[in-house]
This record gives structure tokens, C-alpha cells and sequence, in this order.
């Protein structure tokens, strides 16, 4: 899988105490992964989550250490290692829990 925006991700990491060996041991999971589906990523990930958002589209939460990344995957089906993760979010659980990171997606 393709991260999208992975620079990004490891800024805010460095702005949490602690985590960042953490999301670079995501990171490099992901990148070797090849997910089709929610099956998939479950299978690598087994508390990820999938959120429906009001406005339609879907994102997929996944637990780092006490934080919530939240991403936005496009599977590609004819070649699964070419699709792509988005990062959209990186939040404590108190700031995931407040749910305004869904207006904002």
C-alpha cells in the first residue's frame, strides 16, 4: 500500500510524547501490506475500524499506542499492493472521542 501524506503523519507523531516508533512500525507495516478489504486490513490490524461519515464517504480508525489515526484507503483490486492510504487524522482518544474530526472529513 501507498501512504499518502506519510511526512505529515510522522510531524504530528513527533507532537505526541512517545509515539513516534510506534507509527513508524505502522508505517512500515502498511507500506508491505496488500489489502483488498476491511478482511485484509483486519487481518494486519485486528481493532481497526470502519466509519461511515455523514457525507457518504467511509474512513478506517486504527489504534496507535493512545492515539487514533484515522485514514482514508482506496483498495486498488487488480493489484492490491497499489492502493492507497490517506492520512486524514491523528488524535488522542479524547479528541476522537469529541467526534468533530467527522465534520472534518
Amino acid at each position: 500500500m501507498r501512504v499518502i501524506a506519510k511526512e505529515r503523519l510522522l510531524d504530528l507523531a513527533k507532537t505526541h510524547a512517545g509515539c513516534l516508533p510506534s507509527v513508524k512500525q505502522w508505517l512500515s507495516t502498511v507500506q508491505s501490506a496488500a489489502w483488498g478489504n476491511l478482511t485484509d486490513i483486519r487481518n494486519t490490524f485486528n481493532s481497526a475500524d470502519l466509519v461511515h461519515l455523514k457525507r457518504g464517504s467511509t474512513v478506517y480508525v486504527f489504534n496507535i499506542r493512545s492515539y487514533r489515526l484515522i485514514a482514508a484507503i482506496h483498495f486498488t483490486p487488480e493489484n492490491p499492493r497499489r492502493g492507497r492510504v490517506y492520512i486524514r487524522e491523528f488524535l488522542s482518544h479524547a479528541e476522537y472521542d469529541k467526534n468533530t474530526w467527522k465534520e472534518r472529513n
